[in-house]
C-alpha cells in the first residue's frame, strides 16, 4: 500500500496546456530528470485524500517553476481539466540528490498543509489548492464541516510554518473566516 509518508510533495496541477491532455505543472523541484527517461517514472497525483499514480508520459520544463507534462491515458483536454488543482506528489526516492524548496514564499510547498489562524490559535482547515493565476494568490481551505474557503494570502500575514507538522501559521484578517 502507498504511504503519504514516503512521497513529498512538490506541487500541484496548474492548468490544462494545449488540447491533447497537457498539463501545466508549479512545481518546487527540478524535475528535469525524468526527460531522460520518461517511462520509468510515476508522479502520484491527490485524490480525495489518496494517492494515485499516474505514468510520466511526457515531459518538459516550461519555466524555472513550471513544468509541462503528459500522463499515460490523459489524451483530451477534458480529461486533463479533470486533474487541475490536484497536488503532485513523487517518491522520497526521487528525491536524494533534489533540493526541496526552502523558500517560505512559494505558495505552492504547502498544499496538503493544515491551516492555522494565529488569532485564534485553531485549525482552520487542510490547504487543498493554491491559485496563483489571479493578482493576488488564493488559498482553498477545506474546513472539517466540510465547507470550502478561499482567503487571500500575502508575505505580511505569515507568522511561522512547521514543515515537519505540516502546518501554516497565518494572520488572517478578521471577517474572512465569519459565515
Amino acid at each position: 500500500m502507498l504511504e503519504k509518508e514516503d512521497f513529498e510533495n512538490i506541487g500541484y496541477v496548474q492548468r490544462t496546456h494545449g488540447i491533447q491532455g497537457e498539463l501545466a505543472c508549479k512545481t518546487t523541484v527540478d524535475l528535469s530528470f525524468i526527460s531522460e527517461d520518461e517511462d520509468r517514472y510515476f508522479l502520484m497525483l491527490e485524490e480525495q485524500g489518496l494517492l494515485i499514480p499516474y505514468a510520466v508520459e511526457g515531459f518538459r520544463t516550461k519555466t524555472d517553476e513550471i513544468d509541462l507534462i503528459r500522463f499515460s491515458g490523459i489524451e483530451t483536454k477534458e480529461q486533463a481539466e479533470t486533474l487541475v488543482g490536484s497536488s503532485l506528489w513523487l517518491s522520497r526516492d526521487y528525491l536524494d540528490d533534489q533540493e526541496l524548496s526552502e523558500d517560505p514564499y512559494d505558495f505552492a510547498r504547502y498544499l496538503g498543509f493544515n491551516l492555522i489562524d494565529a488569532n485564534r490559535g485553531v485549525v482552520v482547515g487542510t490547504i487543498s489548492h493554491i491559485d496563483e493565476t489571479t493578482m493576488n494568490t488564493l488559498l482553498y481551505v477545506d474546513t472539517a464541516s466540510g465547507d470550502e474557503l478561499i482567503l487571500p494570502i500575502a508575505e505580511e500575514l505569515f507568522t511561522a510554518y512547521n514543515d515537519d507538522e505540516r502546518t501554516l501559521t497565518l494572520d488572517i484578517p478578521e471577517g474572512l473566516l465569519d459565515n
